[in-house]
């Protein structure tokens, strides 16, 4: 939720981190719209789980962050490897297997 608000209300201060640097007010809105959007997304996702018990959201997140690590691993054949990619491609590998862990150990509903 942090990194959506933060992407959507200050894109440009996720340069670094997120290693895109917008072209203008149409990479602005792409940063905050789709980037932000789907932090907040996931993160609202997880967040109806939690509160309904309905584990099928961790599912769907682990989903949806499972193609993110697809792309890199594509991005890593066709573009090459930097190391700023390792430590977001950890983080969204380690997030799929909590999302699925949490998904299994509580039970399909």
């Amino acid at each position: 939720m942090g990194l959506g608000a933060k992407t959507m209300l200050a894109p440009r201060s996720m340069v670094e981190l997120l290693a895109i640097q917008p072209e203008g007010p149409a990479g602005l809105n792409t940063k905050r719209g789709f980037l932000g959007g789907l932090f907040i997304g996931s993160a609202v996702l997880l967040i109806a789980g939690l509160a309904t018990g309905n584990t099928i959201f961790f599912l769907a997140v682990a989903t949806n962050m499972s193609i993110v690590v697809l792309g890199r691993f594509l991005g890593i054949v066709v573009d090459g490897y930097d190391k700023r990619i390792t430590v977001p491609l950890v983080a969204e590998i380690v997030m799929v297997t909590i999302f699925v862990g949490a998904y299994s150990q509580l039970g399909t509903n």
